[in-house]
């Protein structure tokens, strides 16, 4: 029907495959646009997609680099912390042991004192008991023959008395002494 339109219209046919040469027309102006869109838009759009690209590359090797370091630090915090328990313990061991010593140390010492109070007390009461038994010994002697003689009502032979008064005392003290030492 479009063929008998134009043939009444002025007998001209057109070729259905190029009409009237608008095509093209339209395929030069799509290629400029192409070529405008490829000259004055993509290189922006390539360079703003480039500088995207390599910011987060940047970002990715920032953020693998504090990773690392994040990492290392923990490390080294960890060693430092192991490191730190270890001296504690060798220095709470020394003190542990320090204080054995210094406890044993002591101990000897109070006991050697112990001892020597212990004998300068007992040679201080022996010769303290041995100043009273020589003390006593001439009292007794003369206070029991004043004793006897008042007793008796006539005077005693002082040589016999003393002698019988001082066996009396030596077989006391050896009596004391075995007593002492029994105490011990």
């Amino acid at each position: 029907m479009t063929t008998a339109v134009l043939a009444q219209g002025g007998g001209e046919t057109t070729n259905f495959l190029l009409p009237n040469f608008t095509i093209v027309v339209e395929i030069v102006i799509f290629l400029l646009v192409l070529f405008f869109f490829y000259r004055f838009v993509v290189p922006p759009l390539t360079k703003a997609m480039r500088e995207r690209d390599e910011m987060v590359r940047k970002q990715v090797e920032e953020r693998d680099r504090a990773v690392r370091t994040l990492r290392e630090a923990e490390e080294r915090y960890a060693a430092s912390l192991a490191e730190a328990r270890g001296e504690a313990t060798a220095i709470r061991d020394e003190a542990r042991a320090d204080a054995q010593q210094i406890r044993e140390t002591m101990r000897a010492e109070t006991d050697r004192e112990v001892a020597r109070l212990r004998e300068q007390g007992e040679a201080e009461l022996a010769a303290q008991r041995a100043e009273t038994a020589r003390s006593l010994r001439a009292e007794i002697g003369g206070l029991s023959s004043d004793l006897a003689s008042r007793v008796l009502g006539r005077p005693i032979d002082d040589g016999r008395h003393r002698s019988t008064v001082e066996s009396f005392l030596a077989d006391l003290e050896r009596g004391s002494a075995k007593d002492a030492e029994g105490v011990r």
